[in-house]
């Protein structure tokens, strides 16, 4: 019983300390998310008049929406921009839907939050459907616990988990207008490599078997062993795996893995 008590105090305290900032509802609402790649890659863009962006209104939403994608898509940890944002700067950004979902999912604590209790309980249960409704009340649970998210209206709340919803769409994993429905994904061996290294960056663990992180490759973690302990990977990531203790050291550096997989 203490135990629980103390695993249950500590749920609590990290979800009162927890980050919580509007930018699921500005992501969610750019009027086009190639925006992003424009924002990252071109910032001396940024200081110009808001007619550079023709479908943004005004210069004060040009920088609120600079700020969001700043803080959304860009890491304190150097490591992960120097594996991800190679990839955003020279191809599309429907190519890369995924890396920035695990992007923005690593920056912003309420949308990797709305992911573990809403997304992918509903994806690994092999559910077809996932409502609104269903992350409401996931916000309106956390508004018990967490004194900034308190404050925010029933209003404010509908409206963040519909940008949600529509986030996980644009990052291509629900389709669908009034009914979202869920897309099952299946990386593709480059998306499932950087996928590695990432993990390697977000677990801090040097033991990566049980961690939150797995789900995000979209295998349950049996089938997520098998995967990584595939020989072709052998060339890009030494793994060491004695049953309960996995760990996984990347051979390139996180800089070099773009254009070590292009030259390949």
């Amino acid at each position: 019983m203490f135990l629980y008590n103390l695993i249950l105090y500590i749920y609590e305290y990290l979800l009162f300390k927890m980050q919580i900032n509007s930018n699921i509802n500005i992501i969610g609402g750019l009027p086009e998310f190639n925006l992003i790649k424009t924002f990252l890659i071109k910032t001396e863009l940024q200081d110009k008049s808001h007619v550079e962006y023709s479908d943004i209104r005004t210069l004060k939403s040009v920088n609120r929406f600079k700020k969001a994608i700043t803080e959304s898509f860009t890491s304190s940890n150097e490591n992960l921009n120097q594996l991800i944002l190679p990839f955003i700067e020279k191809q599309s950004i429907e190519d890369n839907s995924y890396l920035l979902f695990l992007l923005f999912s690593f920056n912003n604590e309420l949308f990797r939050h709305l992911n573990n209790q809403v997304f992918f309980p509903v994806y690994y249960s092999g559910r077809r459907i996932i409502k609104k409704e269903e992350v409401e009340i996931c916000l309106k649970d956390l508004q018990k616990t967490n004194e900034k998210l308190g404050n925010w209206s029933d209003s404010t709340i509908t409206t963040t988990a519909s940008k949600y919803l529509t986030l996980l769409k644009k990052f291509g994993l629900l389709k669908g207008v009034q009914k979202k429905e869920i897309i099952y994904k299946n990386l593709s061996s480059e998306e499932f490599l950087v996928f590695i290294y990432f993990l390697s960056i977000a677990e801090e663990n040097s033991n990566k078997i049980h961690s939150e992180w797995i789900k995000y490759s979209f295998y349950e973690n049996e089938f997520f062993l098998q995967k990584v302990l595939e020989k072709q990977l052998i060339r890009y990531v030494e793994v060491q795996y004695n049953g309960d203790n996995l760990k996984i050291k990347p051979m390139i550096n996180y800089d070099k893995l773009y254009e070590t997989l292009k030259s390949s």
